[in-house]
């Protein structure tokens, strides 16, 4: 229950609903038992031969407690129920936000299925805990001990009769809880892995259809799908134990009270309005009792839900404002590294290792090297968004002294991997901004990234939809299309990294001469396997194998020199020419 209390104090947080809530669940019970007791008196006054012209004032006062415990049994899930929603909107709120701020390893290394399961149906599970199963229980403490002190008062005797089959079942969740917890886990997590896969296929269908994998991909989902199954179906059982147990006991009880107080009955010992109000309080004291049985059953899977939850919960973020952040009124772009080094998690080796340089506001600087040479890992650095060790500043002020909003307002970033939403093309763009773009700066960012004839062959332009991914797109579009989006912050710091790999060299030329005209003064870093696109910079950084700054200088400088920087240009120069045959 420990697990479970912090999300209680949520739910606790909101006094005033609750106190309704709370009040509303005895009025309502002790007006259902007044019900009882009116029927079992009239039918004993029948009986008793009394004139029925006293029917229509009972029907009158039965009507009157009916619509009194209608009302407040509404007004009681009104107020609870609606402060579980409330708990819900709140931790949904708190995990996205917590996931939005969580690094970049967390995500790599974390199924975004499994991700998804958390926020959606790990905060149902204990939405229906705190909502329905608080008041299912308030009910039941209520209505039991009121129900079985009233039966107590009829015929103490018949009334110990209940005792038996309640220690029975007590007994029997004792055993079987254990075992509704244990299947419980597994199944959200395989409701977690079914996600994944399917979330992996659906945004890989590209792959999975271009390799011919369908059939494979169809037969590890029926597996998963197979293991959700057997749990589902061995946390059914232990369920359907449960609840068998729990019907077998009020069946017992009611046979019990039959045939007791139908003796008590025939010998008059009994009136025929306290057998009637025996067997309908024995109702009110079982079916809450069945109530909890099934909030029994739904304890196991809120435990679980609430330990995934806070697993995502305690995940730290990597980076937070200091308590005396700076704040950037006029950044003009200017870097200076100085012996900026990054290790992966695990990794036996830096993936960058002492790389210093300074980057004049303005300039444009290229980050080039072979394959696995931390290039990518450099301009993550650049960004915050990896925590290098060394120096690092902005303008002159260390990074790590700026309030994290500040420098990201300041930064363009495109990564290799060029992600649209399913959205209009126009909104794709305006993503990018803080404010509402008006249609001629959408139409000007357009014309910056060369993708005005591409768009004015959508089928519905800048309204057009763009497919999960931006599957609709070709890869250069894609690419063009982030560049807008970056543009469109206007930042002083434009990162690419290599953001232009799918656009054929027109364009590229194209591309990179319209963001120094409409750029200036803007810093740009460029990552770039392709060498055309740092040709012009005016330094570029030949990164090693081992991480390290193997050569620097401008284009020219670096021809001059044998090694990695002029044999690649020639061979991608020849590579150009053979191409153009």
């Amino acid at each position: 229950m420990a697990r479970l209390w912090r999300f209680f104090r949520r739910f606790l947080r909101h006094k005033k609903q609750l106190i309704g809530g709370f009040l509303c669940i005895p009025l309502a019970q002790l007006a259902d038992i007044a019900i009882t007791v009116k029927i079992g008196g009239a039918l004993d006054r029948l009986r008793a031969g009394s004139p029925t012209d006293f029917l229509a004032g009972i029907f009158w006062i039965i009507l009157g407690l009916s619509a009194f415990k209608g009302v407040f049994r509404y007004l009681q899930r009104w107020w609870i129920v609606a402060v579980s929603r409330y708990v819900e909107n709140e931790l949904k709120q708190e995990l996205f936000d917590k996931l939005v701020s969580l690094p970049l390893a967390f995500h790599a290394r974390s199924r975004s299925g499994d991700v998804v399961s958390r926020v959606t149906s790990d905060v149902e599970n204990i939405r229906m805990f705190l909502g329905p199963g608080v008041m299912y229980t308030l009910g039941a403490v209520v209505m039991v001990p009121a129900s079985i002190a009233l039966l107590c008062t009829l015929n103490a005797p018949l009334a110990l009769t209940m005792i038996l089959p309640l220690v029975l079942m007590g007994f029997g969740m004792k055993f079987f809880t254990p075992h509704l917890h244990r299947w419980s886990e597994a199944v959200q997590e395989s409701i977690a892995e079914i996600s994944s896969r399917a979330q992996e296929n659906f945004s890989g269908i590209r792959v999975v259809k271009g390799y011919g994998l369908a059939a494979q991909q169809c037969a590890r989902f029926d597996e998963a799908s197979e293991r959700n199954r057997q749990n589902q179906v061995n946390l059914g059982r232990s369920r359907g134990l449960t609840h068998a147990l729990t019907h077998a006991a009020n069946d017992l009880t009611f046979v019990t009270i039959l045939v007791l107080g139908g003796w008590a009955m025939i010998d008059r010992s009994l009136p025929a309005g306290d057998l009637f109000k025996f067997i309908d309080l024995t109702f009110k004291v079982f079916w809450p009792i069945i109530a909890l049985g099934w909030i029994a059953g739904m304890y196991p899977r809120a435990y679980a839900s609430a330990g995934r939850i806070d697993e995502l919960l305690a995940e730290q973020p990597l980076f937070s404002d200091p308590h005396d952040a700076l704040r950037l009124s006029s950044p003009r772009g200017a870097l200076t590294l100085r012996g900026l080094s990054y290790t992966y998690a695990g990794a036996a080796k830096p993936a960058v290792s002492g790389v210093s340089v300074d980057v004049p506001a303005g300039s444009v600087l290229g980050i080039v090297g072979p394959t696995g040479s931390g290039k990518s890992t450099l301009v993550l650095c650049l960004g915050r968004l990896l925590e290098p060790q060394g120096v690092l500043e902005l303008d002159g002020i260390d990074v790590r002294r700026l309030a994290l909003s500040d420098l990201r307002a300041c930064l363009g970033y495109v990564p290799q991997d060029s992600f649209l939403f399913s959205e209009r093309y126009r909104d794709n763009i305006a993503f990018g901004s803080d404010t509402e773009l008006s249609d001629a700066r959408i139409q000007e960012l357009v014309e910056l990234a060369c993708m005005k004839d591409e768009v004015a062959h959508f089928p519905k332009g800048l309204e057009t939809l763009v497919g999960e991914r931006g599957v609709t797109l070709s890869g250069g579009q894609r690419q063009r299309t982030c560049i807008a989006r970056a543009l469109a912050r206007d930042p002083r710091v434009l990162i690419l990294d290599d953001a232009l790999s799918a656009v054929d060299t027109e364009t590229e030329a194209q591309l990179l001469a319209n963001l120094r005209r409409a750029g200036e003064g803007r810093t740009v870093i460029v990552a770039a396997h392709r060498l055309s696109s740092v040709a012009r910079a005016e330094r570029i950084l030949v990164l090693g194998k081992d991480g390290r700054v193997e050569a620097q200088g401008t284009h020219a400088e670096l021809l001059e020199r044998p090694g990695w920087y002029r044999e690649t240009w020639q061979r991608q120069q020849a590579q150009k020419e053979l191409s153009v045959l």
